[in-house]
């Protein structure tokens, strides 16, 4: 089941991650809004390794997001799965496509629902002020800061981390429908002006 998970709707879907996505990701991950705030980023060659070793490791899933016609705008990662528990992150937008919301929500019902999570949990780099007022409007709680916890272009940064129980999941996904039914009308509008 690990790389054939795939969940689609409010104009986006997850897919499994290719090698050939390799390409993409180090795009994505280098783009202003993202370059410095998620961990350092290897060049094509370097991320074609990284998604070799990650096809052998069990409890990692790692998605592309695409639009409902299939352009890639996005990743997403739950991993670090431990008992009931995983990490939720590895998540980058190209910033024009407004598939937060929708790609979030996707990526919740595949933890909490085909996945059976019992949390989520995440860790935000600090000076990463975009996600972490997503994570709070997502539901998730701040539990901890943990100071020097990584280093990024050389610099150490604090990571502030963040908890979603799976009780709480139907309540968040209440109070976001709207929002991802409003951002489905805004993706299958960008992608219009964007087919390949």
């Amino acid at each position: 089941m690990k790389h054939s998970v795939t969940t689609e709707g409010f104009g986006v879907r997850l897919r499994p991650v290719r090698t050939e996505d390799a390409a993409f990701i180090v795009w994505l991950r280098n783009l202003d809004h993202a370059r410095g705030r998620i961990g350092d980023t290897v060049n094509e060659a370097g991320q074609r390794a990284w998604l070799e070793k990650y096809f052998t490791r069990e409890g990692d899933y790692y998605f592309i997001i695409e639009t409902a016609g299939g352009i890639s705008v996005g990743a997403y990662g739950i991993y670090d799965v431990r008992g009931k528990s995983a990490e939720s992150g590895r998540w980058v937008i190209n910033p024009e496509v407004p598939a937060a919301i929708p790609s979030a929500l996707l990526a919740f019902r595949t933890a909490f629902e085909t996945l059976a999570m019992e949390e989520l949990r995440v860790s935000t780099v600090s000076t990463n002020q975009t996600v972490l007022s997503l994570n709070k409007k997502f539901g998730f709680r701040q539990v901890s800061v943990t100071a020097n916890a990584q280093v990024i272009n050389g610099q150490a940064v604090d990571l502030v981390n963040f908890l979603l129980d799976a009780k709480d999941w139907p309540r968040v996904r209440e109070k976001l429908l709207p929002l991802a039914k409003l951002a489905e009308t805004q993706v299958r509008e960008w992608e219009m002006n964007h087919r390949k």
